[in-house]
């Protein structure tokens, strides 16, 4: 990997963690929430510069994610997942105990979301951001959310999981 790339895939991890943590609204059952609008959200024109010179690191566009404000937990799948396990991931969520509503986003879409929520998007590759399930969990305990995090961490092909930032997960246990 160049050092141009190595600096861009290290931009996309950081602002991908700042996406991932915006993407909160506790385990409160989802009252008053509703489902983003993904479709809507990526008809914004791309964030500009799309390319960036040097070591300037990609910065938001001022805009929200569809998903803050939706989710409590996000599993971000591993590239190397194939579509089987993909296809199994998903049936072992909608399947997990206080889980109320699980959402898919594509690599692709998330390429898309970051491009438009991101400048410099275009030092980043595609494979720095990842296909996810986000959930909606019902009311929930911290403990009962964090056993469920520990879980779905062992799911074969997940590559992290992360919560929302008023309530963070805790380490992998």
């Amino acid at each position: 990997m160049s050092r141009r790339a190595a600096a861009g895939a290290g931009c996309a991890a950081l602002a991908l963690a700042s996406l991932v943590t915006g993407c909160g609204g506790g385990s409160g059952g989802g009252s008053g929430r509703h489902a983003p609008d993904l479709a809507d959200f990526l008809r914004l024109p791309i964030a500009t510069p799309t390319s960036c010179a040097g070591k300037q690191a990609a910065a938001t566009a001022g805009r929200r994610s569809p998903w803050v404000g939706t989710v409590d937990v996000s599993a971000f799948l591993d590239a190397a997942a194939t579509a089987a396990q993909i296809h199994d991931i998903g049936a072992q969520l909608h399947s997990m105990a206080h889980v109320k509503t699980v959402y898919f986003e594509s690599a692709d879409e998330a390429y898309a979301e970051f491009q438009r929520l991101y400048t410099c998007s275009a030092d980043v590759p595609r494979t720095a951001v990842p296909a996810s399930y986000r959930l909606v969990l019902d009311h929930t305990t911290r403990e009962q959310r964090d056993t469920l995090v520990n879980d779905m961490r062992r799911l074969s092909g997940v590559a992290s999981v992360s919560c929302d930032p008023s309530s963070p997960c805790l380490p992998k246990a």
